[in-house]
């Protein structure tokens, strides 16, 4: 008898956690879809296109800007101190 009770108690625990897991994914899809609307609405209410980025690179970037953008951020070298040399003005009359 206590052998039947623990199935009946495993399978009622199984089903409580997959019926949750199910439950928590269509809340996580809804939120997703409402979000996903309340984008674009906004953009339609102000005009502007909605940009939706899915990847950290942008495709119609090129080498050069990146290499630019990359240098920018780059730590800058002191610059190496020179000799200075002090002459004395002159003033040429024409």
């Amino acid at each position: 008898m206590t052998q039947f009770l623990k199935d009946v108690l495993s399978t009622l625990i199984r089903l409580v956690l997959i019926t949750s897991g199910i439950v928590m994914a269509g809340i996580v899809l809804v939120l997703a879809v409402v979000l996903g609307a309340g984008v674009l609405v906004w953009s339609l209410l102000t005009g502007r296109r909605p940009q939706f980025r899915f990847q950290r690179m942008d495709p119609r970037a090129t080498m050069a800007g990146m290499r630019a953008r990359a240098q920018a951020h780059a730590p800058r070298r002191q610059p190496q101190a020179v000799e200075v040399i002090d002459i004395e003005a002159r003033e040429i009359k024409d």
